[in-house]
């Protein structure tokens, strides 16, 4: 038994010396990281403060590691929940995913930030990055507007219930881009019906373009290529040429 304690002993000197060693010469960093990286690395994570997660998502956005922000403002969250930092840290990760370029997942935190916390001075710039989101989903003309409809919705709201201050004045920019893309969508889908001899389902959509969109029309230009395409297809209507569209022929 005696025996068995000195070796024990022993083993446990080589290790102590080793460790020594380790910290001491001119590589121990690299061998302390290699020998004992992941268990260093591991309790670090386990035994952050707020105060440290905080730092680390800050810090992380800064040097645009988005996905290593994500998951330090989601442990704050998940683990301190009764933290002074959680407001931060949902405002900050639904950065990080609109930084990120997760539009979807960025609008669902902004959108549960501005339901948790309504009187929350920064409500403005959320609501703003909400109506960004939207937007950002919707880049392409030949898709669904339904995103931009959104989008216009929320800018609208902040011009309204914020007015005077920055972000009113700023959302009234964008609100202004994206009535311009509803018309531009618009003319587009009346080309598209023209092409295929829907001429009243065209002329239905440069109608609306002409009521809803004018004053953005105007700005771009288009009026008048649009009022000449409304008149040609009230033309062809009159001579019966047009083909019913396919909602037409489903009854609706």
């Amino acid at each position: 038994m005696r025996g068995m304690d000195i070796k024990r002993r022993a083993l446990f000197e080589i290790v102590c010396v080793l460790f020594c060693v380790l910290l001491v010469g001119g590589c121990g960093t690299n061998l302390m990281e290699f020998y004992f990286g992941d268990l260093f690395e591991s309790g670090s994570e386990i035994g952050a403060t707020p105060d440290q997660l905080v730092w680390k998502g800050l810090q992380s956005i800064q040097d645009k590691d988005y996905g290593d922000a994500q998951k330090a403002f989601e442990q704050i969250i998940q683990q301190y929940p009764y933290s002074k930092y959680v407001v931060l840290a949902e405002l900050k990760l639904a950065d990080a995913y609109y930084l990120d370029e997760k539009y979807e997942e960025a609008a669902a935190a902004y959108e549960q930030f501005a339901r948790l916390h309504p009187g929350n001075p920064v409500v403005p710039y959320v609501l703003y990055q909400l109506g960004m989101c939207y937007a950002n989903m919707a880049r392409s003309i030949d898709r669904d507007h339904g995103q931009l409809r959104r989008a216009l919705t929320v800018f609208e709201r902040i011009t309204q219930a914020y007015a005077g201050t920055v972000w009113a004045q700023k959302a009234r920019d964008k609100a202004v881009e994206c009535r311009k893309k509803l018309a531009e969508y618009e003319l587009y889908v009346a080309r598209f019906y023209m092409k295929r001899g829907e001429y009243r389902a065209a002329a239905g959509r440069l109608e609306y373009a002409l009521s809803e969109y004018l004053s953005e029309m105007n700005e771009m230009g288009k009026v008048k290529e649009a009022q000449e395409m409304l008149a040609r297809c009230r033309e062809e209507i009159d001579k019966g040429f047009d083909r019913p569209s396919l909602w037409t022929k489903l009854g609706f």
